[in-house]
């Protein structure tokens, strides 16, 4: 180990560097790949730092015979260090980058003023090579032990107590040294993340500059999030947009039934081409959440973030199909482990529980066909509905959410046609409500069913029968509240349009 490096390493190029490294290590047929290694000792600070990010040091080996290059900036920084460190009279002409392309001999007197030498540095070794090798520890990672131990020193200067630097740099200068570059990287570092957040936050605030309304106004009170974006504080809108941003540099604005096409931008994943949009992505999730809890109309949300009501339209019809994307994984059906690992207490009597199912209907808009009507009319609601299949695990989270039908398909059928039957394992437990007759729908899987007992040609329950009513509805009632929380959408309260 050489005098300035304090711990020696392996030090891979980047693979922009492959070139350069082959040119800086003078070897023939050699070939810098990612698994090449170079060790400190041949780095100016023993290590890839500041200006000397590539071998410059010793780069024709330790040999006493062989002089070993150095580059010009190398030089000077080494000649702070030590000036012991005689010149040889033989130089080696380099190139800006530090490439050796000739030696030129000290008789050569009449250069021009723009050639520049590099300094030569003599390094006897304690323990010379045997045979005609000649490598050093610039092979790869599968370098051969017993010429890397006879072509390496290793040892270290002793520190001494009184520091004399006054005609070279003593080994606790040296470290101080190499401390102070790496701070002053890390500070760059740090001020160039500043800088680029500076500059994002400076992007939104001018995007959102003729908004009369905005996210970043409401993000210090969690009632009022609730209250427009129906969710429960402002790290939960935070995370919603890190769900979604990695799609937003490519994403392409509805803007009619081409919009499907997908642009060159985006079969490359660059960035969208164009002017910025008006308001910022943050702004355009929180319309979007607003228009879904809230249901307000186009017009009126145009006017609060100030802009056009087509401009709305656009952001929703792209958003919406966006978040269901991204966020469908959500929506998990988990394992039997999983669902014990989570189970409450009145779910206690009934075992491997993994689901409880319920439907639920959302009004739509009137069709002018007749025969579509007809499939889609609710005689239970009275008007024309679509219905959807919902289960959930025992702690509440939503496991599944079949395709819509229409509102005059039976449960049991939307049970048969949806995918739920497949999720199922054998002995596995379904808690449901006493529409859902599926006994011969699950037997072939052996499902067990769970549901409350019917009153058939009986007065009233027996004792028996009303204890184990409320038995299934106190542990029903989890799909009831799952229902509820999707119902609290008053864009879903309305007629949904066809369209």
């Amino acid at each position: 180990m050489k005098p300035h490096v304090s711990k020696l390493q392996w030090h891979s190029p980047d693979p922009k560097y492959f070139k350069l490294w082959e040119r800086q290590i003078v070897r023939k047929n050699f070939k810098v790949t990612k698994n090449t290694e170079v060790c400190s000792n041949h780095f100016v600070f023993g290590k890839p730092l500041g200006e000397h990010l590539h071998p410059e040091l010793w780069l024709r080996g330790y040999d006493s015979d062989k002089p070993a290059t150095l580059n010009v900036n190398a030089a000077e920084v080494m000649d702070t260090w030590s000036n012991g460190d005689k010149q040889d009279e033989s130089v080696y002409k380099t190139t800006r980058k530090g490439t050796i392309k000739r030696k030129v001999t000290t008789t050569t007197t009449t250069t021009t003023t723009k050639t520049k030498a590099t300094h030569t540095l003599s390094a006897p070794i304690t323990k010379k090579v045997k045979g005609k090798h000649d490598t050093d520890c610039s092979e790869s990672s599968s370098f051969n032990s017993e010429a890397f131990q006879n072509d390496h020193t290793y040892y270290r200067e002793e520190q001494t107590e009184n520091c004399n630097c006054q005609s070279s740099l003593c080994f606790k200068c040296r470290k101080e040294i190499l401390h102070v570059y790496e701070e002053n990287e890390r500070r760059q570092k740090e001020n160039q993340a500043f800088k680029k957040s500076l500059n994002e936050a400076t992007d939104v605030i001018e995007q959102d500059k003729g908004a009369k309304y905005s996210a970043d106004e409401l993000k210090e009170c969690d009632p009022l999030i609730k209250l427009h974006a129906g969710l429960n504080s402002y790290a939960m809108f935070e995370w919603t947009y890190d769900q979604v941003k990695h799609k937003l540099d490519y994403i392409q604005y509805y803007k009619g039934p081409n919009s499907h096409i997908v642009k060159r931008y985006q079969a490359n994943k660059g960035k969208k081409p164009g002017p910025q949009r008006m308001r910022s992505p943050q702004n355009e999730l929180f319309l979007t959440l607003m228009n879904l809890h809230l249901n307000l109309n186009n017009e009126f949300l145009g006017h609060l973030f100030g802009i056009s009501q087509s401009l709305v339209t656009a952001i929703l019809s792209t958003w919406i199909p966006l978040l269901a994307l991204e966020l469908k994984p959500l929506i998990h059906w988990p394992t039997r482990e999983e669902a014990q690992h989570y189970y409450p207490d009145c779910f206690q009597k009934y075992k491997n529980v993994i689901a409880i199912i319920d439907c639920t209907e959302v009004p739509i808009q009137r069709p002018s066909l007749a025969l579509a009507n007809g499939q889609i009319y609710s005689f239970y609601k009275g008007r024309p509905t679509c219905k959807l299949l919902f289960a959930c695990t025992p702690v509440g989270t939503v496991s599944f959410v079949s395709s819509a039908a229409g509102g005059a398909m039976s449960d049991k059928r939307l049970v048969k046609e949806s995918s739920i039957l497949s999720k199922f394992l054998p002995r596995d437990t379904v808690l449901a409500d006493r529409g859902f007759n599926i006994q011969e729908l699950l037997l072939p899987y052996q499902v067990n069913l769970v549901f409350p007992p019917f009153l058939k040609k009986k007065k009233q329950f027996s004792l028996q029968d009303d204890a184990r009513t409320k038995q299934v509805a106190n542990a029903k009632i989890h799909i009831e509240r799952v229902i509820r929380r999707l119902k609290d959408y008053d864009i879903l309260k309305l007629s949904c349009l066809l369209t």
